[in-house]
Formats: structure tokens, sequence, C-alpha cells
């Protein structure tokens, strides 16, 4: 028997009490949800969740609630739902498959709104693309580039690989390579690079910055410095100008010499005399 005609011959016969119980549950489920989801809704007020996630996780606990209180008032006015379900679930796999990417994006919205990976402000990567996140929704995520462009990630795609949130932790590590000349006093060379980095405004005290002899280079001794910064990809930028024109200007004041690269070029052969052509 057909679904339609099925639902036509279960609603005969019922009477005024049935629809009235099935609306007001339907109503009683639709201000449930409605309350519930001002309650999740309100959990980005007490714990600086995601808005974003925090808005996905609403709209499914609103969804399920006002699904499951109508699916109560169907059975209480006596619809025998097997035969829509049945005829539902089979298209529901035809359809499932055929949307299967968009279905896979929307999955994976929710699931990114219950982990929470990262905030609206916060700089990420995520394969090829590196920006400020704007929005997290069902679909996609949304990011501005630091060149300007706004790119909508697949949620599928972004919970699939790798994700790396730039500034969660609030400060970033950079390192960068000094070569000072062989004879040199590299104890002294490493202490003028860490008082003159103590003195950039940019980079921070704690953790303290480093200076570690690394390489013995064929025209230099390699000194590499790390320190710690903001850690906004302007941040890093700004820290690197600032600490590396500190440590040149604070090595030349101490007399260490930055010298550059030697390369010893080798000519064999023999040169003929052009008037014997």
């Amino acid at each position: 028997m057909p679904a339609a005609v099925a639902l036509v011959l279960a609603v005969d016969g019922i009477g005024f009490g049935n629809w009235f119980w099935a609306a007001v549950t339907f109503v009683i489920a639709l201000l449930l949800a409605a309350l519930a989801r001002w309650f999740v809704r309100r959990v980005d007020h007490r714990h600086h969740t995601v808005t974003s996630s925090v808005q996905i996780m609403a709209r499914v606990v609103f969804s399920v609630i006002a699904a499951t209180g109508l699916y109560i008032a169907l059975r209480i006015i006596g619809l025998d739902l097997g035969p829509v379900l049945g005829g539902a679930g089979i298209l529901g796999i035809a359809v499932a498959f055929a949307l299967r990417d968009i279905a896979e994006n929307y999955i994976s919205g929710v699931l990114m709104g219950f982990r929470n990976p990262f905030s609206p402000g916060d700089q990420i990567v995520s394969g090829d693309f590196e920006g400020t996140v704007v929005e997290l929704n069902l679909r996609h995520t949304a990011i501005d580039t630091h060149d300007g462009l706004r790119v909508l990630l697949p949620n599928g795609g972004v919970l699939k690989n790798p994700l790396t949130n730039l500034t969660v932790n609030g400060a970033r590590r950079t390192d960068f390579e000094l070569g000072v000349a062989y004879g040199t006093d590299l104890q002294q060379a490493c202490t003028v690079v860490i008082e003159a980095l103590g003195a950039v405004p940019e980079v921070h005290a704690q953790p303290a910055p480093e200076a570690w002899v690394e390489v013995l280079a064929p025209s230099w001794v390699t000194v590499r410095v790390r320190y710690w910064h903001e850690p906004r990809s302007g941040d890093v930028w700004r820290a690197r100008h600032a600490a590396i024109v500190a440590v040149v200007a604070a090595c030349e004041g101490a007399g260490i010499e930055l010298p550059l690269e030697q390369r010893a070029i080798e000519v064999s052969g023999r040169l003929s005399d052009p008037g014997s052509r």
C-alpha cells in the first residue's frame, strides 16, 4: 500500500482530543527546543566558546527536540509512520549517496562545532591556505588570507587534514642564523645577542631569548638565535625585523665581525693566443 494512502486511512476516525493533545505536544516541544537553543547560546557568553560553533550546536539541539516532538504528536493522532519512514529511508540512502560530499561537510561542521578547534579571529593553516578565521558554519569555514582574499574551506577537508592554529597558545617562536667570524669569542657573541634581544619590545622576556653555536661553516661560525613573540603573522615579521636590526647593531658596537660568504672559483684550462688563430 502506498505511504500516502496509508496516511489517509490512518487519519479516519481520529477524535478532536487526539488532535488537541498532538498540537499541545508539538507546541511544548517547540518551546523546549527554543529554550534549549537559548541555553546553548548562553554557553558562548559564560565560557567564551566559538560563536559559530555554538550556533551549530544550538541548531542541532533545536532540530532534534522539534523533530522528536513532531514524531510524538503524529503518534498521538495515530498515524502509522512505518511506511513513510521506510520509503523515506530508501530515498534518503539514494540522496545521501548522491550528495555524500555535501553531507560530509555538514557532519564535519557539527563535529568541529563540538570539538571547538579554533575561534573567529584565530589564524590557522589548513592545507595550502593560511588566514584569519571569519566564520564556521555547517558547510564551510571562511578565512581571510593575508593578501586580502576570502577563502571558503569545505569542513570535510578541514577536519580530515592537519590543522595548525597559529594563535591559540598566545605566543610563537622564531629563529634565524647569525654568522660570526672565526676567532670571535663565541660566548661573548651569544651574550651580546641575548642582551640585544632583551631590549627589543617585540620580543617576549619569557620564555627568554636564546643564542647557541650551531655549525662551523666554511666562512663563519653559525649562531642560531631563537626568541618568542606575539603569535599573529604580522607580529612574526615585525619581531623578526626588530630583532635582526638590534642584533646586527649590537654586534657591530661590540666589534664582532659578521663576515661575508667567501667562495673560491678555480679556473682550469689554457688560454689560446688570439694571434695564432
